[in-house]
């Protein structure tokens, strides 16, 4: 039973991961282009892109997912001695013992195969009743007020902005609809629930961490165990916050960024050097998964029979407690708040010296070819569930015309105009740039599988197949780096009509005068 709960989590694990964004990068395509061809896409879409409602599912979703990344761990954890494949004690201790086996495990089958096939195949990979209960929980969850002290703390940087004389957010501050006395009150309940849960959460914790009753090991003074787990808190929030401060850099002019801040131009250019966008996305995103697990292992409450409960609650409260689900908020909102300063602040969020180091240990990490296997996956799982290409679908002209004899040249000519700034980060540093123009995000012409690498699993052709799929990742990444109604709309310029979005088009615009602060008020 618990084998099969593991193989649907994970199943659900990759959905999450790939449906972000589809939802975010489908914003910017008119429905009425796949309204016929997948009805479900269509029905998820007209429910999230209404109103403020992205945003809220991007809160609920985070939530979710490091909720099932610790239930994963509580399935998939070792019991003391086991060693199911009679291997040698100190393999076992490694894949076993420290959790690794998991960890590859789900980040090779339910994270980066899924984000690789979802930026090239959106419309088909949320064509499901999974992503629409995922949608349909993910605002109830942010619904329920359980993660409302995160727009607290984006309403504190809007005001600094505004106090500051930002152009950007006092416009966006200006655009703020009148909110009835009950729709504010409603708001700051939950707010204040919210940070009366998160206020529990951190003394049910601590408190175990001080008794020695965490998951944290024998051995490891209490004093040690809170401030490793802090730690490891800030490191996953500084990882969810690179990805959104580097694309948001991504186009910044290099003598702009340099005069603002010499080491946040110093740990852009890191990351935008070369192919190492790339290596860095995927070294980031093991690294928070392994982090996630950690920390899951470690909020976890290890009570001996005798031993007194947490704070004297009941014996059902603390069966509660002992899940470590309260670990999942506190990583959620922890994560959560990261990325709205790294949004707010990008410049400021990239000053830190310690992503430098980060970054580093990112790039070694992905060169270490841990999880390679995983585009080898995304390829069997693609032809498996025969993932088609996006402009299939709406871009029939295109599937109509397209000439394998044409030339490289001319084929490289489509897309939209080159970006009229100034040189860019990724413009200078960057050796890949898209023939597209000065935007990341790629056609998924460019990135798909042709039917014969499908129909062969790519093995004729292994080395471009897999430098696709590292683009798709980089989109997909791409995707999921925003927060905000502010972030969405940059992204949507960026892309620009990729599928011919016609302007004015009310049914697929997002309501941004619906924001408040970049969040809305409900």
């Amino acid at each position: 039973m618990a084998c099969i709960a593991f193989i649907l989590l994970i199943v659900w694990l990759a959905v999450m991961e790939g449906g972000q964004g589809c939802l975010v990068g489908l914003a910017g395509v008119p429905k009425s282009k796949y309204k016929r061809t997948h009805p479900l896409t269509w029905k998820i879409c007209r429910i999230v892109h209404r109103g403020g409602h992205l945003e809220r599912f991007i809160v609920g979703r985070q939530f979710l997912v490091v909720v099932v990344i610790f239930l994963m761990n509580m399935m998939g954890e070792a019991k003391t001695g086991a060693n199911p494949l009679n291997l040698p004690k100190w393999i076992n201790d490694i894949f076993l013992g420290n959790s690794l086996a998991i960890i590859i495990t789900t980040i090779d089958v339910g994270q980066l195969p899924a984000q690789v096939n979802a930026a090239v195949a959106m419309l088909d990979f949320i064509q499901n009743y999974i992503m629409l209960a995922t949608v349909y929980v993910s605002l109830a969850i942010e619904l329920s007020g359980l993660l409302h002290c995160v727009y607290l703390v984006q309403f504190l940087f809007n005001r600094l902005a505004f106090a500051s004389g930002s152009t950007e957010d006092v416009d966006t501050a200006n655009k703020q609809p009148q909110q009835t006395t009950l729709q504010m009150a409603a708001f700051w309940a939950r707010v204040l629930l919210s940070l009366i849960i998160l206020g529990f959460a951190f003394a049910v914790t601590i408190q175990a961490l001080l008794l020695g009753k965490s998951g944290m090991g024998d051995g490891v003074s209490p004093l040690l165990s809170i401030v490793m787990f802090f730690i490891m808190l800030t490191i996953v929030g500084l990882m969810e916050g690179m990805q959104i401060a580097a694309f948001a850099l991504m186009n910044t002019p290099e003598e702009e960024l340099l005069t603002k801040s010499p080491m946040a131009h110093r740990n852009a250019k890191l990351i935008l050097e070369g192919k190492n966008l790339q290596s860095f996305l995927v070294g980031r995103q093991i690294f928070v998964a392994s982090l996630m697990f950690i920390v899951a292992r470690i909020a976890t409450i290890e009570l001996q029979e005798g031993d007194e409960n947490i704070f004297g609650v009941s014996n059902g409260l603390q069966s509660f407690l002992d899940t470590g689900l309260l670990g999942a908020i506190m990583l959620t909102v922890g994560s959560l708040i990261f990325r709205v300063l790294a949004s707010s602040y990008p410049v400021m969020f990239m000053s830190n010296p310690v992503l430098f180091v980060i970054i580093k240990a990112c790039l070694l990490l992905e060169t270490t070819g841990v999880c390679s296997a995983s585009w080898l996956i995304a390829i069997a799982m693609r032809s498996l569930f025969r993932l088609k290409a996006d402009h299939m679908y709406l871009d029939a002209d295109f599937a109509e015309s397209a000439d394998e004899d044409k030339p490289k040249g001319e084929e490289e000519a489509i897309g939209k105009p080159q970006m009229k700034r100034g040189p860019s980060l990724r413009s200078r540093f960057s050796k890949q740039k898209s023939s597209r123009g000065g935007s990341v995000v790629l056609s998924s012409r460019e990135l798909c599988t042709n039917d014969k690498d499908l129909d062969s699993l790519g093995l004729d052709d292994l080395d471009d197949t897999v430098e696709r799929h590292h683009s798709s990742f980089l989109r997909n990444s791409r995707f999921s780096a925003v927060i905000s109604t502010r972030d969405i709309a940059v992204l949507m310029d960026e892309i620009g009509p990729e599928y011919g979005k016609a302007d004015g088009e009310e049914e697929d615009s997002l309501d941004e005068e619906n924001a408040y602060g970049n969040y809305q008020i409900m």
